[in-house]
């Protein structure tokens, strides 16, 4: 698991607390949400398109493996959010990774071949598993075997996926990385937060 979270010691924060204590809980836990939703937006959109970073923008992808929890507590030094992922694959990707062969070798399918992807980058079904692909062989070329489909009618033939021992995935999801630097977008609505909450005066 990974995750971040947000630690309230702003300017003001104890005297709003002390003078307002109902109405700062309720903006801070609606700036912590804004924060969370502002913060997951933005990295989505940086980071799960695609190169530079990963291609997993959907629910149902990298994307969807991140949750969002309030923290109500029962009061203003108790309450928090976090953003986290139990992802083995989010944290490849998040911290790199060497990713080894149990047995044999590791099929990777080519980003060349844009026909295996569907229009967001994420592999096509039937190509997951190259063992039931039909007339896909084994083939050496330049110290690399691939595995290539072959035309019986015209003999032509068409490289999948290379075969390797193992994959080196770089650190290219910078959540944390992210996070950090958006310190003073979340300043920002902390304390308009609070601007709001001491008007209760």
């Amino acid at each position: 698991m990974f995750d971040v979270k947000i630690i309230l010691n702003e300017r003001g924060l104890n005297k709003a607390i002390k003078r307002v204590p109902q109405a700062m809980k309720r903006e801070l836990g609606d700036g912590m949400d804004r924060i969370g939703k502002g913060f997951l937006k933005r990295w989505r959109k940086a980071r799960l398109f695609g190169p530079p970073g990963v291609m997993g923008n959907t629910r149902h992808g990298l994307f969807g493996t991140f949750k969002r929890v309030s923290i109500p507590g029962k009061t203003i030094d108790d309450m928090g959010m976090r953003i986290f992922s139990d992802s083995k694959v989010a944290l490849a990707h998040e911290e790199g990774q060497v990713i080894r062969a149990g047995s044999g070798k590791l099929a990777v399918p080519l980003r060349s071949r844009t026909q295996m992807f569907t229009a967001k980058g994420k592999l096509k079904k039937r190509f997951k598993q190259p063992g039931r692909i039909k007339n896909l062989n084994p083939m050496k070329f330049k110290g690399q075997t691939y595995l290539v489909k072959v035309n019986k009618r015209d003999k032509s033939i068409l490289p999948l996926y290379v075969l390797k021992k193992e994959i080196k995935l770089k650190p290219r999801l910078h959540f944390e990385r992210m996070w950090n630097s958006l310190d003073g977008y979340r300043t920002n609505i902390i304390n308009d937060k609070i601007k709001i909450a001491l008007k209760e005066l």
